[in-house]
């Protein structure tokens, strides 16, 4: 079955976005060690995807999935994507921790990141960053992020990954009431 990657496509339509917790890491990991694997081959080396494998299967990786909010996306009950983001040590500033598709090029990715967004502005932030690789970047500057700087993200002592460094401002809208905030 052909999926389009218009908005209104069928992919759109039978992909169920909701909220990862414990229960879901194991699926997460593996999409996680899956997708990073399928799709950074031509830009990071076998070591560091060696590395980050590694990581992901590692009593750590539990510690970082727990301070971030996770948002899966699931097609035909398989978890095709997820994205996760918590709050800087920047006021106002949301980080997107990761986001990662099995199927690239489908609106998966996009939605997701859509839909965090959205979560993030409601919460009271305006303004996003994240550090992704380098098959990641031209994804993030249609979605209007900009590059910032190139650098390495220490994701564990033992697993750094080269990164862009990037970030986005959401225009302001003047005359509304300003969005909620944590409690």
């Amino acid at each position: 079955m052909a999926y389009g990657r218009e908005p209104n496509g069928i992919v759109n339509r039978l992909l169920k976005v909701a909220p990862l917790d414990l229960d879901h890491f194991s699926a997460l990991r593996y999409l996680h060690a899956r997708a990073l694997r399928a799709q950074t081959g031509a830009v990071l080396s076998e070591a560091e995807i060696a590395a980050f494998t590694r990581l992901v299967h590692s009593p750590a990786y539990v510690d970082l999935l727990l301070k971030e909010e996770i948002l899966g996306a699931w097609l035909h009950g398989e978890l095709v994507g997820s994205v996760s983001w918590h709050s800087s040590d920047h006021a106002g500033v949301a980080r997107i921790g990761s986001l990662f598709v099995l199927h690239p090029r489908m609106g998966i990715g996009g939605r997701l990141l859509a839909i965090m967004e959205a979560r993030a502005k409601e919460c009271g932030f305006a303004h996003f960053a994240t550090g992704v690789t380098a098959n990641a970047v031209p994804f993030f500057l249609r979605q209007g992020y900009r590059a910032a700087s190139r650098g390495l993200r220490m994701l564990s002592a033992d697993c750094g990954l080269p990164v862009t460094f990037l970030k986005k401002s959401l225009p302001r809208h003047h005359g509304h009431a300003p969005p909620a905030t944590l409690m």
